[in-house]
């Protein structure tokens, strides 16, 4: 079903659940979308149901507060528009600002690069300064974690007895966050980021072992193997930071023309390698990258991809899931899995990630040119036998349930726009019976006389 939505913005995110760690410490709004016929009602249900998630303004995990996923969510829900709950999340991290970006009692004098970068972005996306962050200066701080000699310049670290945890995630958040703040150092952390991507356009995840080496990505070398994520994250972060150099055009082009050669026909996108598998953390992340470079069709057939993994439950398909509706899959396994068990303490996490992490890319789903209707094949029928229905107006990817007394079937959206079909069985008696799809927010009904 169609809803109208608002201008394109941004989301970072990480595929595979990993955003959080390598980029830290070990209502109903109209989504913002590029001008078209798109449906806002997925990303709508997805912010829903993730800010219910919030205690606090805080994502609160297993082990406590979880900042780097509440950041997370800020970001995804600042592109559907939420601003009221962006703001919310920014003032509970930045009261806890230094037990995100530093080791707190533990390791006082640590600072985490990635992390602060992070933090900063989120500061700026709110409305905030992130030149007093809670309390902080997180520019400074940040500045402070990037390399200023030969061979490294540019380069972040962290500081912290634990070791170093940098990448070029948070490299990229780090060129982000010090381009919007005009700070000195802008230039040479832009132009380390892009020294980590690689001649066929894709960017690796870690940086060069060594501090006195060659610093850049190397065609073929073990270290320089594609990721999508870091790939799909410095797209983000570089078409967000406002940097229009002919570099940093250059580069997004190349990383664009990589990235969509590596969506499969069906839209999904995979972490890379023979074991990858599709996913919507790398499927969201990937479609909105190549969405905020204009490859609208891309962005499309990933959100529709993404969408078919957001389960609507409703009606006579209920299942343990209908009290999660919005939330988003993983994959179809964690679908088929929580239908039986509910989200459940060991899997809310995967949730919370798939879906702030898919988000995004949902304000570049497609709507519908039709209004929602059924239509059987026959207005009568004797009971027991199968009856064809035909269901318009599904959005590509919108899920639906098509039921009668007895019988039900889950139906799904076709990316083309055409319409479903899905046979019901008629159940006995001599009486006129009503045929409904329900869908998240809409229903359409037939009948269908059936006698003995």
């Amino acid at each position: 079903m169609a809803h109208t939505l608002r201008t394109a913005g941004v989301l970072v995110a990480s595929a595979a659940l990993t955003l959080t760690t390598l980029t830290g410490t070990p209502a109903q709004a109209a989504p913002k979308a590029a001008p078209g016929k798109l449906d806002g009602s997925a990303a709508t249900l997805a912010s829903n149901w993730i800010k219910a998630q919030l205690k606090d303004g805080l994502v609160v995990g297993e082990f406590g507060p979880d900042y780097g996923l509440s950041i997370d969510v800020a970001l995804g829900l600042d592109e559907t528009g939420n601003d009221s709950a962006v703001k919310t999340i920014s003032g509970a991290v930045g009261s806890k600002i230094q037990s995100y970006i530093s080791g707190g009692t533990d390791d006082p004098d640590s600072t985490y690069a990635g992390a602060t970068a992070k933090a900063a972005t989120l500061a700026r996306v709110a409305g905030g300064n992130p030149t007093s962050y809670g309390g902080v200066n997180l520019v400074t701080r940040l500045e402070g974690r990037v390399a200023t000699a030969a061979p490294v310049t540019g380069r972040i670290s962290d500081k912290s007895k634990y070791g170093d945890f940098a990448n070029v995630v948070g490299q990229s958040f780090a060129a982000r966050a010090l381009t919007e703040a005009k700070s000195a150092r802008a230039a040479d952390a832009v132009k380390f980021l892009l020294a980590q991507q690689c001649a066929g356009g894709w960017f690796r995840l870690n940086f060069s072992k060594s501090l006195t080496g060659a610093q850049g990505c190397v065609d073929g070398a073990a270290d320089s193997a594609a990721d999508l994520d870091a790939t799909s994250l410095a797209v983000v972060n570089l078409a967000a930071s406002g940097d229009n150099s002919p570099e940093v055009k250059a580069a997004l082009d190349k990383a664009g023309t990589w990235l969509a050669a590596q969506q499969a026909a069906s839209g999904a996108f995979g972490t890379v390698g023979a074991t990858g598998k599709a996913n919507t953390n790398s499927t969201g992340l990937a479609g909105w990258a190549l969405g905020s470079l204009n490859n609208k069709d891309a962005a499309a057939s990933a959100a529709v991809w993404v969408r078919k993994r957001q389960p609507i439950d409703k009606s006579r398909c209920r299942s343990a899931l209908s009290k999660s509706l919005g939330a988003v899959a993983y994959d179809d396994s964690a679908v088929k899995a929580a239908r039986t068990a509910g989200i459940t303490d060991e899997t809310t996490d995967q949730w919370r990630r798939a879906t702030a992490q898919a988000l995004p890319v949902l304000q570049w789903a497609p709507a519908s040119t039709d209004k929602l209707s059924v239509r059987g094949n026959t207005a009568r029928a004797a009971a027991g036998t199968k009856v064809r229905f035909k269901t318009f107006g599904l959005s590509g990817g919108e899920r639906a349930c098509i039921s009668v007394k007895g019988d039900f079937k889950r139906i799904v959206g076709k990316a083309s726009g055409a319409k479903v079909a899905a046979k019901l069985t008629m159940p006995t008696g001599n009486a006129k019976r009503t045929v409904k799809v329900k869908t998240a927010d809409s229903v359409a009904k037939t009948n269908v006389l059936v006698r003995n």
